[in-house]
């Protein structure tokens, strides 16, 4: 087996991915699955529409009989019936006739198209047609839509909002998608406090957890959460109750070799099978990952860049996984850089950006105050200096990771 110690980010990645699967599932009404993804095929259980229907408001009629229809030679047809969307149709078309019929009524037997009702004039009990209707003008045949035993979705589709028209016309009222796993979150450190506890001086706030719990929210995931002191028995309490209670584990803090950093050694203490521990990037280079009980556990560092980096990249799309997805929520999109970046050859580099449009070309502006909580909060992307890259130039187009999709978003008219 490879060393697990200070391994680079992309073995990182593939050992997470690797060691984590989409196994539970559950059945939802398609409302509630919208989000979700597919766990099984669904096929459609009915035609839609489920017989020959009009396009349009206007006249069912035989095709022949307007095929020298024109305005300045207007054909006659006796008006036979009436039919509208609902109805069984008991109407029917012979040569010479025609049939009133509206959008989404089933086709009269014996009628081939429909005449749209601009191209009709009404004299009395007859009609009076300026322009032709080829064969199947303005009908919808059964089963265009959606057709019984059609795929509708494959496993690992997404159900988005458009996606529930299609299913819901294919007759399916459930959906079988794969079970959020619910998330531990643990926050050590005699010094860290949940929101919304009084502040005591020289605490602080649990902003990594608060920021790990916005992104799992974002996307649906339930989350529980723990603080512990800096005692090995105070973590290991808290770490076995919240794997008590969730799918996976995240710890923030401990991860490094100070005096207080106690997570490996109680994980180790725990049985945990190491995946592994410290990677190559930067900031974040304390994360690791093991497995517990069957369960994954996620070690990120305590500093506020180190811990977003670790979740986002590495934490975070295995989480993803987990609940069936394929892609992470993060927008890939293409810009060129403002000033050359520089990082180290031997490691890959995050670095946040600001960003503007000139002339549709995305400007990318790296940040130097990486380690601040306003500078993340504010940052619109992230590029990566991959591993054996030490600078990235200016005017580079490269890949990034969008931040604030909202920037590139229709505005709502004021």
């Amino acid at each position: 087996m490879k060393e697990v110690l200070d391994i680079g980010f992309e073995e990182a990645l593939k050992r997470s991915m690797e060691n984590v699967f989409a196994v539970k599932q559950e059945t939802l009404p398609v409302d509630r699955a919208v989000g979700r993804i597919v766990a099984k095929p669904v096929y459609a259980r009915v035609d839609s529409p489920s017989v020959d229907a009009s396009l349009k408001d206007g006249y069912a009629v035989v095709s022949s009989d307007l095929a020298r229809a024109a305005p300045d030679n207007p054909v006659k047809l006796k008006i036979s019936g009436h039919v509208a969307a609902g109805d069984s149709c008991g109407a029917t078309v012979a040569t010479g006739s025609a049939v009133r019929i509206l959008s989404g009524a089933p086709i009269p037997e014996g009628a081939d198209a429909v005449v749209a009702e601009e191209f009709v004039a009404l004299q009395e009990q007859h009609i009076l047609a300026f322009a032709d209707a080829g064969p199947g003008r303005n009908i919808l045949e059964k089963g265009a839509d959606v057709f019984s035993e059609e795929r509708l979705m494959d496993i690992g589709d997404r159900m988005r909002p458009q996606t529930a028209a299609l299913v819901v016309a294919g007759g399916i009222s459930e959906i079988p998608v794969f079970t959020r796993p619910t998330i531990g979150l643990l926050a050590t450190g005699s010094e860290v406090l949940l929101p919304g506890s009084r502040l005591e001086e020289g605490k602080l706030y649990a902003s990594n957890l608060a920021l790990q719990h916005a992104w799992l929210t974002s996307e649906g995931f339930d989350a529980v959460f723990r603080l512990s002191g800096d005692s090995e028995k105070d973590i290991a309490d808290a770490a076995t109750a919240l794997l008590s209670e969730a799918d996976v584990l995240i710890t923030s803090g401990g991860a490094w070799k100070g005096d207080h950093d106690l997570m490996v050694k109680v994980l180790d203490s725990l049985g945990w099978d190491m995946i592994f521990h410290r990677v190559r990037i930067g900031p974040g280079k304390a994360v690791g990952m093991g497995m517990l009980w069957g369960k994954p556990v996620f070690c990120l560092p305590g500093g506020p860049a180190s811990n977003e980096t670790s979740f986002m990249m590495i934490v975070f799309p295995a989480v993803l996984k987990m609940a069936g997805y394929r892609h992470t929520p993060y927008f890939q999109l293409y810009g060129r850089l403002a000033r050359s970046v520089s990082g180290q050859a031997d490691w890959t580099q995050f670095i946040q950006c600001d960003l503007s449009v000139e002339r549709s070309q995305i400007i990318l502006h790296p940040k130097k105050m990486k380690s601040r909580l306003a500078a993340m909060a504010k940052s619109a992307a992230v590029i990566k200096i991959p591993e054996g890259v030490d600078t990235l130039l200016q005017g580079s187009e490269v890949p990034f990771v969008c931040l604030d999709p909202h920037r590139f978003m229709m505005s709502i008219p004021e």
